[in-house]
């Protein structure tokens, strides 16, 4: 495989989602510490491109992480709302759900990879 398949480009831009969403306020440590690792993971799959199996299990490690940090997020604002606490939302909250959808469509993109080579090597 190479690098420039489209799952690239999604890995990408998730990697971007998450790191804009990382600079805005209001978050304890622990969803930092999942807002950075989902970026970082992003990008290391980008190269993981000779080892297709490898890439696209990190890619759905990614994905799990990035399904905790929406429970995480939607945890904290139920305490919030809880302790009266008013929750603004805005824009911003969409930045991690889309990042969760790129890394679905990258995983798509790599599983569609793997049954071409599947077929390919049928052919042989």
């Amino acid at each position: 495989m190479v690098i420039q398949r489209i799952q690239t480009l999604f890995l990408l831009i998730a990697a971007v989602l998450m790191a804009v969403f990382a600079f805005f306020p209001a978050f304890d440590l622990s969803m930092i510490v999942l807002i950075i690792l989902i970026s970082v993971l992003a990008v290391i799959d980008i190269f993981l491109y000779n080892n297709l199996q490898r890439q696209m299990t990190v890619c759905f490690v990614d994905i799990v992480i990035g399904l905790a940090l929406l429970v995480s997020i939607c945890i904290q604002a139920v305490r919030l709302m809880m302790d009266d606490i008013p929750v603004y939302w805005n824009w911003t909250w969409v930045l991690p759900i889309l990042s969760v959808i790129f890394l679905m469509l990258a995983h798509r993109a790599m599983s569609k990879d793997k049954k071409k080579l599947r077929d390919a090597d049928r052919l042989r």
